[in-house]
């Protein structure tokens, strides 16, 4: 955990607090970057590109406007019971807000 918040020196707003952290037990930060251009929150199945070249869909809705916002791209490893291989699941946190995406690219 403690690396987590060393990483993430920008989120600073209140919204993220213990309970949000909770959420994030066992997630490793993979990526610290930007929302490319103009963000404007979640929508299901919308698409957000950071300026790495990693692409996101959004698993929800949301609604909030920034230009070129910072963001951290968060993966944690699950077994696959039936293929005993591991999958990763992804979240993504835009200017202090946690989200559930699924990674496209």
């Amino acid at each position: 955990m403690l690396l987590l918040l060393v990483c993430l020196p920008a989120i600073t707003s209140d919204r993220l607090d213990a309970d949000h952290l909770g959420r994030l037990m066992g997630y490793t930060v993979v990526a610290a970057t930007n929302v490319s251009g103009s963000f404007e929150g979640a929508d299901y199945d919308k698409l957000v590109k950071l300026d790495n070249g990693m692409v996101f869909e959004f698993q929800e809705y949301s609604y909030t406007y920034s230009y070129h916002p910072d963001a951290v791209v968060l993966a944690k490893a699950l077994d696959v019971p039936a293929t005993g291989k591991q999958a990763l699941i992804y979240k993504l946190i835009v200017d202090d807000e946690i989200y559930d995406v699924r990674r496209v690219r």
